[in-house]
């Protein structure tokens, strides 16, 4: 899987002068796709610091509404609507 989101990182890159035109539903799957990558290392920090399940699960809620506000604020779409990205 790293591989092929290399090559398409890189395919990206390659491009990044022209306006890909995602779609709602696409936009939403490179969210996750982020989400999930950024939930990994979140959890490596986690460990590191040896945290309790408590401050885990505060970091990863803030995390999570912080992401939230980012997209509403710079796209206006809600990731908590899922009518947005169908």
């Amino acid at each position: 899987m790293e591989n092929q989101l290399e090559i398409l990182a890189m395919q990206i890159l390659e491009s990044s002068e022209i306006k890909p035109n995602f779609t709602n539903r696409t936009f939403m799957n490179c969210v996750i796709l982020f989400q999930t990558a950024l939930m990994d290392k979140i959890y490596d920090t986690q460990e590191y610091d040896n945290m309790n399940l408590e401050d885990r699960y505060k970091m990863v809620e803030s995390c999570g509404k912080e992401l939230r506000k980012l997209i509403h604020t710079y796209t206006n779409l809600d990731t908590y609507n899922v009518e947005n990205f169908i």
